[in-house]
């Protein structure tokens, strides 16, 4: 199959260079065009396509997506698309087409995706050429579109749910109410503001309905400040999910949010801010609000007492330390999830009820590379209904042996690089249904684990992860309780020896041993492996010997059973051990000697014995 889509797809290579010349279309359309009457995919990325000409698709009725991507297309023939009965897909982007005027569009009345990113469109003349009706995505971004008019857009105005993406046009004019009427999935106008009023777009754009609004800036944009009257249009455009990624606001403040009746998702990653307070008169109906990579003091500074319908936060990758005191959320009585990772937080007082009050319906909570906490007894009662806790790279002080046993719906935990004791047996209990738990980064006192009672308290585990915990041995019997575990990751550590006995079940086990300091496999720790079961040996210092003859054997047959083989090598030569030729059974010959000698020697003792009784009999006899 892939010879075939190799040598078809260079049929269609030569056939669109040669054919401009005579004598090499009569065998171009023999050798490849006959040859495809069953296609439906076809790319031809970057192979040098500069003419298309009339039925070069004559016998491909069944073709669906066409992707020419990165070919210097100067001219297409009117009949360049006659064949396929229903094209849906196709890619002309990084193209020289200059414009939409230049693309056949009587044969594509079933198109669903036009993409001409990345080309020289300098306007949206001849877009009303196209069959618009089933159209769903546009994608007209990185081309010299400068302006936009009513008239561009009257025939999307009976088109619903399309997607345009408009994003790296340096667009100068948008007449006012361009996009009036247009009822749109989405529309990407990011990147488009470095020589146009923000303003004077957002009148363009009044009378707009869509789900989603993209209005942020790439990092090599020049800086756009925005004033809270340039927003004014705002309340014009009917919008889902606003995007302003990026985006310099002079007093976002005073913006009445009010007016963004149907707003339920806003985005200002990464957009300067160092406060929240929006001018309000009523609850609004925002359900996701995203302030990651801003300059927030504290969480206080989020005003969130008018956004009682909010379900997902996230304050993540806060360039300064992110202070979080008491009852900032209390508002926020539905709020689901809580993202504040990568911001150091840093809790006012012992952590984390105070913090976390009012929050009962909170499901996740990532608190990961926070600073350093001191927790209070049962931290997390105020989020009773928590489903998943990530507190990886974060140390903590416990008040209290069981910190988590009032979470008895988590089923994810990761406390990885928090310097988590594991002497603790108790710290788990009350997480009856857990079901994976990172313990990745938090060193083994004494690297031999033996504390069997540890894992009792989760038995519904199927993923647990003990990575650079420098591990260097651990009881037999250590995970004989955990009935339900799929996924045992025990790589980076410093075991020797590869057990699998402690394991209550080898049928659907993947058990990752990468990276210690295994030497030498038994064979008999692996033949019970089932069929839906892996291990990891890679980056071990594998010896490729007769002492490990046997093992290497068993990774032959059976290489489905074994991740990673590439990186799984004889330590010093670098060479696969599948691949290790090993001579460990002894010559025919050889064989054959100590078979002969063997049994010259049993004859030898069997007539010296009889010798013997005979001879005993004789004197017996006297």
């Amino acid at each position: 199959m892939e010879k075939h889509f190799v040598f078809y797809t260079l049929c269609y290579t030569i056939l669109f260079h040669l054919l401009p010349y005579n004598e090499a279309t009569p065998w171009a359309r023999r050798q490849c065009e006959q040859r495809l009457t069953s296609l439906n995919y076809l790319d031809l990325t970057r192979c040098g396509i500069t003419f298309m000409y009339e039925d070069i698709f004559k016998y491909q009725p069944d073709l669906v997506t066409l992707i020419l991507i990165g070919n210097p297309l100067v001219f297409i023939a009117e009949r360049a698309f006659s064949g396929p009965l229903a094209l849906k897909y196709l890619s002309l982007a990084q193209s020289k087409i200059q414009s939409l005027s230049d693309i056949p569009s009587d044969n594509l009345a079933y198109l669903e995706v036009l993409d001409i990113g990345g080309s020289e469109i300098r306007s949206l003349d001849g877009l009303s050429s196209f069959h618009c009706q089933n159209l769903h995505s546009l994608q007209l971004d990185m081309n010299s579109i400068d302006q936009i008019k009513e008239d561009d857009l009257a025939p999307l105005r009976n088109v619903h749910g399309m997607s345009i993406s408009l994003k790296g046009n340096d667009l100068v004019n948008t007449e006012p109410g361009a996009f009036k009427s247009l009822n749109l999935s989405s529309l990407d106008l990011s990147g488009c503001f470095g020589k146009m009023n923000f303003s004077s777009l957002l009148k363009g754009l009044e009378g707009l309905k869509t789900n989603r609004l993209n209005l942020g800036l790439y990092e090599t944009d020049p800086n756009v400040y925005i004033p809270s009257a340039a927003l004014q249009s705002l309340c014009k455009i009917f919008v889902t999910d606003l995007d302003f990624q990026l985006q310099h606001f002079s007093d976002l403040n005073n913006f009445p949010f009010d007016c963004l009746k149907w707003i339920k998702k806003l985005d200002f990653t990464r957009a300067h801010l160092d406060s929240l307070q929006f001018t309000m008169t009523g609850p609004s109906t925002l359900s996701h609000l995203v302030l990651d990579e801003n300059r927030f003091k504290d969480v206080c500074n989020i005003n969130t007492r008018n956004f009682s319908l909010l379900t997902h936060l996230s304050v993540s990758g806060n360039s300064k330390q992110l202070n979080f005191s008491s009852k900032c959320l209390e508002n926020l009585g539905i709020l689901e999830e809580l993202d504040l990772s990568l911001s150091l937080v840093n809790p006012r007082g012992p952590c984390c009820n105070d913090q976390l009050f009012g929050l009962s319906e909170l499901k996740l909570l990532n608190l990961s590379y926070g600073s350093q906490m001191f927790w209070s007894p049962q931290p997390f009662s105020a989020t009773p209904q928590l489903e998943h806790l990530d507190f990886s790279h974060s140390y903590y002080t416990l008040n209290d042996s069981s910190p988590f046993s009032n979470l008895q719906n988590l089923i994810t935990l990761n406390l990885s690089w928090s310097n988590t004791s594991l002497t603790n047996v108790h710290i788990f209990k009350g997480l009856k249904n857990l079901q994976l738990l990172n313990l990745k980064g938090n060193t083994i006192q004494g690297g031999v684990l033996t504390q069997m009672q540890l894992f009792q308290y989760v038995p519904l585990l199927e993923t647990l992860i003990l990575s650079s915990c420098k591990i260097t041995a651990f009881e037999e019997n250590l995970f004989k309780g955990l009935m339900h575990l799929r996924q045992v990751d025990l790589s980076e550590n410093k075991l020797v020896k590869l057990s699998t006995s402690g394991f209550y079940s080898l049928h659907f086990l993947q058990l990752n041993y990468a990276s210690n300091a295994i030497v030498t496999v038994d064979v008999g720790s692996v033949m019970d492996l089932g069929n839906n079961s892996t291990v990891d040996l890679s980056y071990n210092p594998l010896v490729c010997n007769c002492s490990n003859f046997e093992f290497i054997n068993w990774v032959i047959k059976n290489k489905i059973k074994v991740k990673h083989l590439m990186e799984t090598t004889c330590n010093g030569t670098g060479t696969r051990i599948i691949d290790a030729k090993l001579q460990c059974e002894l010559p025919v010959g050889v064989l054959a000697f100590i078979i002969i000698l063997v049994a010259i020697l049993i004859t030898l003792a069997i007539f010296c014995l009889v010798r013997r009784i005979r001879k005993y009999s004789r004197y017996s006899q006297l």
